[in-house]
């Protein structure tokens, strides 16, 4: 959000899933054809109206900032993801209007929404707080829409604005079933954000999502949104990394998918906390001195993470919290859960590590065990090549999953 005060606000709302051209073209059209001081780009948290499985909010949020950066007056704002619940423009603007007290808030939409408008919640509260700004394609029928914006104006006091911006005709559900049948986007999203979108492999694994039940999926929005004031945003991305490939190695292996998606959101929910506030968490879980001094600075927030998730669900599960907190350092007799978090956590398409594929393979092929050797025995060779000494627990999971002590 903005430090200072911006009198003449534009909202734009959207999943952004993904976020492309004709996205970026509504934001810089508003921008030089409306009298604004700055648009808000806001990926939505919780649809009111999506039957769709929405990608994670991270990715989303990260395709609209990169989408539309070098425009000046753009900012993409987490506010909704970040407010609890289910997301509706009315409240959205109330809260603009508590923290800026602008002289007016303009909300973006198509054309479209001069016939759709109705089903929004509470949409004559709506029209008499804020300006409806429609944008106007080279294809719309100029006629029609002033038509509607004045049956709208008449009906429920509307104040409807138009302005223009090239006849783009991209929709997100078209790109995303471009990518599912693996074809390329050829310019239609912003160049950064293509890579985002081939660098994580999204879209890839919309059946895994499609096969989770509308309340689970509810309930995993709810967790990325608890969690978001925890991470900066490059830890958001690289949470819902792990929770994609976690999702899809528990398809291939008969785990609950949604149950691997969420310890994916959550596991380093503690990683930006001070030193001295995950250590005092991590021993609170761990509840063993000398299992506690086995975690390095670097490994608490594993255990940290899942002393704070064990207060604010007291109905999590052993096995559940046991994948949070050792998701860092393995463990003997972990669960398929547990070995799939941990090698989520290492494999996922955001990292760059060299000889992933091997391991990725292992994974992916079901032979999680298989995996978990060659991945601890990755690890291990890294932190030796660094002089770093290798972590007791680790090792002890190494030589159950290798059947061979001889190595380390």
């Amino acid at each position: 959000m903005m430090e200072t005060p911006a009198k003449r606000i534009a909202l734009y709302g959207g999943t952004f899933d993904p976020f492309h051209n004709a996205h970026r073209e509504v934001v810089r059209s508003a921008l030089s054809q409306l009298p604004v001081d700055c648009v808000f780009v806001m990926p939505l948290g919780q649809a009111p109206h999506k039957n769709r499985r929405i990608s994670p909010a991270a990715f989303r949020f990260e395709m609209a900032r990169l989408g539309v950066e070098g425009i000046e007056g753009a900012i993409v704002s987490d506010d909704e993801i970040s407010t609890p619940g289910v997301d509706y423009t009315y409240e959205t603007v109330l809260r603009l209007k508590e923290q800026f007290d602008p002289e007016i808030i303009y909300i973006l939409a198509g054309s479209d929404v001069l016939s759709s408008i109705d089903s929004w919640f509470r949409v004559r509260d709506l029209l008499r707080e804020a300006t409806l700004a429609v944008v106007r394609r080279g294809s719309d029928h100029s006629g029609d829409m002033q038509a509607k914006a004045k049956e709208l104006q008449k009906r429920c006091g509307a104040r409807v604005v138009f302005f223009d911006m090239p006849p783009l005709t991209l929709a997100s559900s078209d790109l995303r079933a471009r990518i599912e049948k693996g074809q390329a986007l050829n310019g239609q999203c912003p160049a950064q954000v293509e890579s985002l979108i081939q660098r994580h492999h999204l879209y890839t694994f919309s059946s895994v999502y499609s096969s989770i039940s509308a309340e689970k999926w509810s309930h995993l929005i709810e967790m990325e949104g608890l969690s978001w004031p925890y991470l900066s945003q490059e830890r958001r991305v690289h949470s819902a990394s792990v929770a994609q490939y976690a999702g899809y190695l528990a398809s291939l292996t008969g785990v609950d998918i949604a149950r691997a998606m969420e310890c994916g959101l959550l596991h380093d929910l503690a990683k930006q906390l001070p030193l001295r506030e995950q250590r005092e968490l991590a021993g609170a879980f761990l509840k063993d001195d000398v299992m506690l001094a086995a975690f390095s600075e670097e490994l608490l927030h594993g255990p940290a993470a899942a002393e704070i998730i064990s207060t604010f669900d007291d109905s999590r599960d052993e096995e559940f919290l046991n994948a949070i907190a050792f998701h860092s350092t393995a463990r003997p007799g972990m669960s398929s859960l547990e070995q799939i978090l941990f090698l989520s956590d290492k494999i996922a398409y955001d990292r760059t590590f060299c000889r992933l594929e091997p391991i990725r393979a292992l994974a992916e092929g079901g032979e999680l065990r298989a995996a978990m050797a060659c991945c601890l025995r990755e690890v291990f060779n890294a932190l030796v090549r660094e002089g770093i000494a290798l972590n007791p627990i680790s090792l002890a999971a190494y030589r159950e999953y290798a059947g061979d002590s001889s190595l380390y």
